[in-house]
């Protein structure tokens, strides 16, 4: 049976194909995982990416052989094909860490780089945290920023994740990186008092008022009740005075 549906894989009837992907189930080795990987690539169609997806996320053996072949469909450019990748690898946890950072978070094109974090962000544990951190001071800055973004991922990990954002705030520089930031801070609701004096020292590295709002609104939301008043006088300056008014109210801070 098994060969007869290695053999279905090649079809050009994609229902059929679909068929064999979902009956493949039971086969989980090296040879069964490649053949579905290349009929998924020859067909692309949804349903048999969701069938791929499906039956190679249940695999509980040759999970080696699967990272490394379900990280080939980032060699193409079809998004469905990306975020397949990404689900499949992601529903692993750590068993493919080893080959995201060989093939994704260490090659040359920053997108594959990024398509590592988002897998790394899903995956959620604190390894995948520690390999995330490395690329806090990658030398493009949209990859530097998603691993800023995405450490709000990891809010479980607080010790390490205010350790990574002591170390990443004093290297911001334009607006880009301040949104990045409170976006991190804010909503990924780290709340630790050890942030507030770097922040307020950011704030002298930076004149126009609407890049000072964003720094005025995590240290309002760390509870730093010095900054109130600096905080509605930039806003005035800056024309978003009811903004930093509504922040106040969510944050529980009075004037």
């Amino acid at each position: 049976m098994r060969e007869e549906l290695l053999e279905k894989l090649k079809s050009e009837d994609k229902r059929e194909v679909r068929e064999a992907i979902e009956a493949l189930r039971d086969f989980q080795d090296e040879e069964v995982i490649k053949a579905i990987v290349e009929a998924t690539i020859r067909s692309r169609s949804k349903a048999v990416l969701e069938a791929a997806k499906a039956t190679l996320m249940s695999f509980e053996k040759a999970k080696d052989a699967l990272c490394r072949e379900v990280i080939r469909f980032f060699e193409y450019p079809e998004p469905k094909l990306r975020q397949t990748a990404i689900d499949i690898l992601a529903s692993h946890g750590n068993v493919c860490l080893s080959a995201i950072k060989e093939k994704l978070l260490n090659h040359e094109d920053y997108n594959m780089r990024k398509f590592g974090l988002d897998i790394l962000a899903n995956i959620g544990t604190e390894e995948a945290l520690d390999l995330l951190a490395e690329l806090l001071e990658d030398e493009n800055p949209n990859v530097k920023m998603s691993a800023l973004e995405y450490l709000r991922n990891f809010s479980s990990f607080k010790e390490k994740v205010v350790d990574h954002l002591l170390r990443v705030i004093p290297t911001i520089e334009d607006m880009y990186g301040l949104t990045t930031l409170a976006s991190t801070v804010i909503y990924g609701n780290i709340r630790d008092e050890r942030l507030i004096k770097p922040l307020r020292e950011l704030l002298g590295r930076f004149s126009e008022p609407t890049e000072k709002h964003w720094i005025y609104k995590m240290l309002l939301f760390l509870g730093d009740k010095d900054s109130v008043k600096e905080a509605l006088e930039n806003a005035k300056k800056a024309g978003l005075e009811r903004d930093i008014q509504e922040d106040m109210k969510i944050f529980g801070i009075e004037e």
